[in-house]
C-alpha cells in the first residue's frame, strides 16, 4: 500500500498517539507513510534513509547517491530530499532525479529553481534539461533573465534541449 502526500509535504504525525508509529525524523516518517514491500530491498532502503537522517554526518549527500542507484523505487524519497536543509543533499537529489528521468519530479524541480543556493539552482536547471518536460520552459526562461551567469548557462542549455 502506498500513500502519496500532496506536493510531497511531510505528513503531520506530531500529534500521533499510536505507539511505534510516530517517529522523530522526517525520513522516519517517510518510511512509515510510504512502506515498501517486505524483503531485502526494503531493509537496504531503510538503512540508506537512516544514513540520510543522520544530521551529524557531513557526508549525508552520499545517501542520495545510494538512492539513485536504487532507481525508480527511490524517486519519491529523492523528491522529498529536495526540501532537505543541507544544500548538498538538495543538489545531489536534483541531479539524481535528472539522471533517473523522473518526470514525476518536474514540478518539485521547478519550485527548486528559486532555492537560495546557486549550486542547487544550477543542478536543478541541468536536471530539468535532462527530463525534457516543456512545462519547465517558463521557469527556466525566468532564470535566464534573473540569475547569475553560472546558473544562467545551465538554464540556457536546458532550454536548448527542450526546444
Amino acid at each position: 500500500m502506498r500513500l502519496f502526500v500532496k506536493d510531497h509535504d511531510p505528513p503531520d504525525l506530531d500529534n500521533c498517539k499510536a505507539p511505534g508509529f510516530c517517529k522523530n525524523s522526517y525520513y522516519d516518517r517517510i518510511m512509515i507513510v510510504c512502506p515498501q514491500k517486505e524483503g531485502r530491498g526494503n531493509k537496504k532502503m531503510q538503512k540508506i534513509l537512516e544514513q540520510l537522517n543522520n544530521k551529524a554526518s557531513p557526508e549525508r549527500w552520499q545517501s542520495i547517491v545510494a538512492l539513485e542507484k536504487a532507481g525508480q523505487p527511490a524517486v519519491e524519497y529523492l523528491i522529498m530530499a529536495l526540501k532537505d536543509s543541507d544544500k548538498w543533499v538538495r543538489y545531489a537529489a536534483a541531479d539524481a532525479l535528472g539522471n533517473l528521468g523522473a518526470s514525476a519530479s518536474v514540478s518539485s524541480l521547478i519550485a527548486l529553481l528559486s532555492d537560495h543556493d546557486q549550486d542547487v539552482r544550477f543542478a536543478t536547471a541541468e536536471a530539468l534539461g535532462k527530463l525534457g518536460d516543456k512545462n519547465a520552459c517558463s521557469a527556466l526562461e525566468q532564470v535566464c533573465t534573473h540569475d547569475n551567469g553560472y546558473v544562467k548557462i545551465a538554464a540556457e542549455e536546458a532550454l536548448s534541449k527542450l526546444r
